[in-house]
């Protein structure tokens, strides 16, 4: 099992890239910075499993992330604290800032 390469709390920004099969991450998250909330057991990444190879798919950690509303939507008019969770494989995460 790999280690993963960020931990609870670090500030993470989702690769904006496209993908020419299934994937799960959101259009709408892509390029956003959010922060790791919380680690999630290795599994086959999404675009493998779409086309059924869970047991010789490629497998990585995945990690929950969680946004500010206010990040993901400009115009959002809800309350500042409000924010939306979700589950990435760690091939489309980056760190939010470049190390020097």
């Amino acid at each position: 099992m790999a280690k993963p390469k960020f931990d609870v709390g670090d500030e993470v920004r989702v690769r904006n890239q496209t993908s020419l099969f299934h994937t799960r991450t959101q259009k709408y998250t892509r390029g956003h910075v959010g922060v790791v909330s919380e680690h999630r057991p290795e599994w086959v990444i999404p675009e493998d499993e779409a086309f059924g190879r869970v047991e010789d798919g490629r497998k990585e950690p995945f990690y929950v992330v969680r946004f500010k509303q206010t990040e993901l939507w400009p115009d959002y008019t809800g309350f500042e604290r409000d924010t939306l969770e979700s589950e990435f494989s760690e091939r489309w995460l980056e760190p939010a800032r470049k190390e020097k």
